[in-house]
């Protein structure tokens, strides 16, 4: 088992050193030369992670690497801290460049670095690049800066994406993704699986990870897929996390399986150190004693208003949970808990932030980036009884009933929420209240697929639907992604798919087309 476990990270590297050799050879175009005072010596091109942006203000973005010559080798950076500099030109040959410096990257962060790059000019593309002084460089990313908050802006194009299990797929998903040029990409977590099931067409590299140099070993092994590299360079991504990136269904600081709370404390603070390590985030998100910072707005001229959301840190625990099932499960109404008041999905503090930008956002759209399905699925027990999934909003009633009270009394102005989570596409209205199905609808709620991940039985879902009449769409069998266009009159969501994940290279198309007319929530297929 050790010797296939080298041998699948000594192809990966080999594959990620031979990308690189090209995404170097052009990195070097219009290069200026630096001085050779301290040339670092590593085993392998220093940059096979990547690179990434996140995160457009209207004068800047975040760019993101990681010095791993050997992501699975803790000596293969020798040095405590290595000084890396960084480049912003307005060309992708890096010949203009507009900004450039150095930052330390050191082992206390697995050699990751973050740059906050400002004071540019708003509304504007940006080519950004990492060298090693005297030696390597990293590919060419392409980022942008926002158009100032309140600027017209006609359009935006940005996907959405999730779930996306390293064993059950390649991600090529993301290579139509990029055909397609979003100017941004809006990822609903589970970027990593913590655990294995199904039919794998490549592994995980070790069991499920614990500690943080396990955890870290997990975002390397994915970061090395070459596909999903190429999304990170192609254009900045806003992301949220949902279970997996800890634990599947854990819930603020209960896991699943009933782990010791001070061992799952600690394991939660390994993963979210690797999460931020891995990702281009900005400095609030540096993990703390407290937990992580991962819910924030972003605005995008007077156009779209991002709310991306913490769906797993701050919740209540699951109702009704017993010793003998832990996780998600349907319960009845019999579970009082279900309906306590005082439940919260998104905690006190995050609901008032979350209410604070319906009240403030002066856009034409506000798009909450959410986790779980956010709208009422109706479904029966084994007994004919109601029942209500306790792993997502349905287990969390009334804080939907807040939330939705909310952006009635604020009058926001068309809210949209993109979904991750349930490996399936779906297109549901928003109701006031969805026992009535006359009842006026407020929002819109656009489900993707998975990247990879198995979807849910279609048969058993598809029975739901006469149910519920509030949803225009559902599909689980095919893998993909939201392509979305917002404009001024209307948002436009194209349903991707791809053909199949168990190959490297695949087809695909458009699974369907919806439309949200401005002023008039509810989707129409186009």
């Amino acid at each position: 088992m050790k010797r296939a476990s080298n041998l699948n990270r000594r192809m990966l590297l080999r594959r990620a050193a031979a990308l690189a050799s090209v995404s170097v050879a052009s990195a070097a175009l219009g290069a200026c030369e630096w001085p050779s005072t301290s040339r670092p010596k590593f085993s392998a091109y220093p940059f096979a992670l990547g690179v990434a942006s996140g995160d457009p203000v209207n004068d800047g973005f975040v760019i993101w690497t990681r010095l791993a010559p050997d992501p699975f080798d803790r000596t293969s950076v020798p040095a405590d801290a290595v000084t890396v500099i960084w480049e912003v030109a307005r060309d992708p040959r890096m010949e203009g460049i507009v900004q450039r410096g150095e930052v330390q990257a050191r082992r206390a962060l697995a050699h990751a670095v973050h740059v906050e790059v400002r004071g540019l000019p708003p509304g504007a593309p940006y080519w950004y690049r990492f060298r090693i002084a005297g030696g390597d460089a990293s590919a060419v990313g392409q980022a942008w800066t926002a158009p100032a908050i309140g600027a017209t802006l006609d359009a935006l194009r940005f996907a959405v994406a999730s779930c996306q299990h390293y064993e059950q797929g390649y991600f090529n998903a993301y290579d139509l993704m990029v055909k397609d040029d979003p100017r941004l990409i809006v990822h609903l977590g589970d970027y990593i699986y913590e655990s294995s099931w199904g039919d794998p067409v490549r592994r995980h590299d070790g069991p499920e990870p614990l500690s943080l140099s396990e955890y870290r070993d997990r975002h390397a092994l994915y970061k090395l897929d070459r596909s999903l590299q190429a999304a990170h360079a192609h254009c900045p991504w806003l992301v949220t996390w949902d279970d997996h990136e800890v634990d599947n269904d854990y819930q603020a600081l209960e896991s699943e399986d009933w782990q010791d709370p001070a061992a799952f404390l600690k394991r939660r603070a390994a993963a979210y150190q690797a999460y931020y390590e891995h990702m281009p985030l900005r400095r609030i998100a540096i993990p703390r004693a407290s937990g992580m910072q991962i819910y924030q707005r972003s605005v995008f001229g007077d156009l779209v208003d991002f709310a991306m959301i913490d769906n797993r840190q701050y919740r209540s625990p699951a109702a009704c949970r017993t010793k003998e099932k832990g996780g998600g499960q349907v319960v009845t109404a019999e579970c009082k808990e279900l309906f306590d008041d005082g439940r919260s999905l998104l905690g006190a503090e995050q609901e008032r932030w979350l209410n604070g930008v319906f009240s403030r956002s002066k856009s034409v759209w506000t798009v909450v980036g959410n986790g779980e399905m956010f709208s009422r699925l109706f479904q029966k027990t084994k007994e004919g009884v109601e029942g209500w999934w306790t792993d997502d909003w349905n287990g969390f009633p009334t804080a939907r009933e807040r939330i939705i009270a909310a952006m009635t009394r604020t009058k926001v102005a068309n809210p949209v929420f993109v979904t991750g989570d349930i490996h399936s596409f779906w297109v549901n209205d928003v109701k006031q209240d969805f026992r009535d199905p006359a009842s006026p609808t407020v929002a819109t709620e656009l489900v993707g697929t998975s990247i990879t991940s198995a979807g849910v039985p279609y048969d058993v879902f598809a029975k739901l639907l006469p149910d519920n009449p509030h949803i225009k769409f559902f599909d689980s069998r095919k893998r993909g992604y939201i392509l979305c266009d917002a404009g001024r009159r209307a948002l436009t969501a194209d349903l991707r798919f791809v053909e199949d994940v168990r190959t490297v290279k695949t087809t695909g198309g458009s699974l369907a087309k919806f439309a949200i007319e401005a002023g008039k929530p509810g989707a129409v297929k186009a």
